[in-house]
């Protein structure tokens, strides 16, 4: 037997022990912390087998070989110290009762294995930022100025870090195990029995004729796919193989192409039913229902795409660029296999109704691998099981080893008052000026932004910043909601920004110029998250009537705002109607919803935009003419 099919045979046992194990926390589940330790290192391991290590022109095979197996080998080990130990670490007296050198071992080694996981699964941006964070742990007197304190010796890190339901078995890991993968495993069954192709041919059969069609369609699509996905990698690089050469077909550049589907999948984060890993990890740290995350979010995430739509009809009825060629119209009859949308909307039936998530998502997995079987032309063959299987795990092992990692953080930050020493510094800043404030967080939030996954940055803006702003008298939803707002476009924040990449893979594009082009589009939707300190209605508080009320609004002002941007709208506009453009949007924004103010900036907008719209036309007909 070849290395490689060795790995290949250790992966699929491992995964699919892993979906087994993590299948039964649904029906037995384990105590707390055995369960969290099984899963972060059954985690780790699988990241070693699914990415092996490699070194430059493959000089040294055997070495690579050797590191990998001794990696998957004491991974393991860990993961059975745990499994033997947990009676006695959870009976033991914390900080208390004597850390034995089989913990410190289990410490130090996990820890050196979790750093090696985090590198091969997400590269060195959240490593760098974790080991930074245990060296503060450690070495915590030597550092300057407020940050400075006592420091923690070996035996209080391992039991804060590796010996409690904290740190990297804490609610991270828990958010893993209990939401995440029952929505990844409801993904990968989705998408593996063909409902993502049906989310991919409505939006292409409902954008087709529309000025600007190509680009609609993957707005459309993204927004679709991450209902069910969550994952704005898994969404660009699923959606962007057909949208993206379409774009292109249709006159946009490569970088446009790959752009326009980045920020298109990265408001898939903020889609509900199915948010973003943040979502989960916010509804677990507010103690709240995950439904209520998802309510929440759905104002802002029509928002979102409603901001971006605007942006592309403008630019295309601008530049009369990117519309659908007919050659690319060749669509499935949907009807044939609308039946495979059964599971999504059973999710959300379910979800509206009052079950939990987990179960939610779970049943919508299962409905998902019964439905295709209704029809003969969507049966699938049952060794597509597999690797769907090996997909599942391979997903979860990507997603939860950041997480723990993150756990790491949240500890530290926490134990060494850091987070606390923060919100002073900034509830003084904000005595003076809330906005002045926010602009901070917000700056904070795109700098985390720039070299972490979403939920490391969400999770480090919540402990920081999210206290700080309820200080302020700003409610825990909306901080929590502005935080990962700012923090999901760390997707298309250069210089390390994974949508664009994944996205300029798929157009053969120039990466960087890929980033800046989608981070520049991704200026049209800054504006909104300021709704939710000034008007929560938009969180879907409040009664129907004010929550569609403050919801037109929003997007009045954020075709506005997108307006403004664009400096078009029927004709060029001068610079000043963009700056009353401007001033409209902020003052909807800004302006709690319902007041006399707020209708005054209503009635502005109506005006300038009829004025805007007739100028234009007699423009065109003059030019015509």
């Amino acid at each position: 037997m070849t290395y490689a099919n060795f790995l290949k045979l250790l992966s699929a046992v491992l995964g699919i022990g892993y979906i087994a194990f993590l299948l039964q926390q649904f029906f037995a589940p384990m105590s707390p912390l055995m369960a969290a330790s099984v899963h972060v290192y059954m985690a780790t391991a699988l990241v070693f087998c699914f990415q092996p290590l490699t070194f430059k022109d493959d000089k040294l095979p055997w070495l690579s070989r050797a590191i990998d197996l001794c990696c998957i080998g004491v991974t393991l080990y860990i993961c059975y110290h745990y499994y033997t130990s947990t009676a006695r670490l959870e009976s033991r007296l914390e900080m208390i009762d004597d850390v034995l050198f089989a913990d410190k071992f289990a410490f130090v080694a996990g820890l050196l294995m979790l750093f090696e996981a985090v590198r091969r699964s997400v590269g060195f941006s959240l490593l760098s930022v974790v080991i930074v964070f245990v060296l503060y742990g450690s070495f915590g007197p030597y550092f300057p100025g407020w940050t400075a304190f006592e420091g923690f010796s070996l035996d209080t890190m391992a039991e804060l870090i590796s010996m409690q339901t904290e740190g990297i078995f804490g609610i991270t890991a828990s958010t893993a195990i209990n939401f995440v993968f029952y929505f990844v495993l409801f993904g990968c069954v989705f998408t593996m029995t063909g409902g993502g192709s049906v989310f991919i041919d409505l939006a292409m059969k409902a954008t087709a004729r529309l000025t600007g069609g190509s680009a609609k369609m993957s707005l459309l699509g993204s927004a679709l796919f991450g209902m069910v996905s969550g994952s704005a990698v898994a969404n660009t690089t699923s959606t962007g193989v057909l949208t993206i050469p379409i774009m292109q077909r249709s006159g946009y550049t490569k970088e446009q192409a790959a752009a326009t589907e980045a920020i298109a999948s990265t408001g898939g984060q903020l889609m509900p039913p199915v948010m973003g890993i943040a979502a989960f990890v916010m509804a677990d740290m507010l103690g709240i229902p995950y439904v209520e995350i998802a309510a929440a979010g759905l104002i802002p995430a029509v928002a979102f795409y409603f901001a971006l739509f605007v942006i592309v009809d403008l630019r295309a009825r601008k530049t009369g660029v990117g519309n659908i060629n007919a050659k690319d119209l060749v669509i499935e009859p949907i009807m044939p296999r609308i039946h495979l949308l059964f599971s999504p909307l059973l999710l959300v039936v379910a979800l509206v109704a009052g079950y939990s998530a987990p179960y939610a998502a779970f049943v919508g997995a299962v409905i998902a691998l019964l439905a295709p079987l209704l029809r003969k032309n969507t049966r699938y063959n049952l060794k597509e099981i597999y690797p769907m299987l090996i997909d599942t795990a391979k997903q979860m092992a990507w997603v939860s080893v950041p997480l723990a990692s993150v756990g790491i953080i949240m500890v530290v930050a926490t134990q060494s008052n850091l987070a606390f020493k923060f919100v002073e510094i900034l509830s003084d800043v904000g005595t003076g000026n809330l906005y002045l404030s926010l602009l901070m967080v917000i700056l904070g939030c795109i700098i985390m932004g720039m070299g972490l996954p979403t939920v490391a940055a969400y999770i480090i803006g919540a402990i920081i910043f999210a206290p700080a702003l309820t200080d302020m008298g700003i409610d825990k939803l909306a901080a929590n909601m502005f935080i990962m707002y700012y923090c999901v476009l760390s997707m298309v924040t250069p210089p390390v920004a994974l949508c664009s990449y994944a996205a300029a893979a798929i157009a053969n594009s120039d990466s960087s110029k890929t980033g800046f082009i989608a981070f520049s589009y991704a200026l049209v939707i800054f504006l909104i998250p300021f709704s939710f300190i000034s008007d929560p209605v938009v969180l879907w508080k409040g009664s129907i009537g004010a929550i569609m009320i403050a919801f037109a609004g929003m997007l009045v002002a954020t075709f506005c705002w997108a307006v403004f941007l664009q400096g078009w709208l029927k004709k060029n506009l001068n610079w000043v109607e963009r700056i009353i453009f401007l001033a409209i949007s902020l003052g909807i924004v800004l302006e709690k919803s319902n007041t006399l103010l707020w209708f005054v900036f209503l009635g502005v907008a109506a005006v300038m935009i009829a004025w805007c719209w007739k100028s234009g036309s007699v423009k065109n007909k003059l030019a015509q003419a």
